[in-house]
């Protein structure tokens, strides 16, 4: 299944399979609520969601799927008086 991720405020679009984004978001994450942001925008009021099974002619003719390549793991620092 694949899933299309779209801004309706600037109008960006991602398409995602499934199975990725279980891995990523994890399997209990409620279907009505974007997972993540607009990169553009940076806010989620705008994304819409919508599914779909690609033909074979949809997956020939190359579309754009986003795939996860690794999980980074940063460090947040904060400022304190010393």
């Amino acid at each position: 299944m694949l899933l299309t991720v779209k801004c309706t405020r600037c109008g960006r679009v991602a398409r995602f399979w499934a199975k990725d984004l279980i891995e990523v978001i994890g399997p209990d994450h409620q279907a009505h609520i974007p997972p993540f942001p607009c990169a553009r925008c940076r806010t989620k009021e705008w994304i819409n969601w919508s599914w779909s099974v690609p033909t074979a002619t949809e997956l020939a003719a190359g579309l754009t799927i986003r795939r996860p390549v690794r999980k980074v793991t940063r460090w947040i620092w904060r400022n304190e008086d010393a």
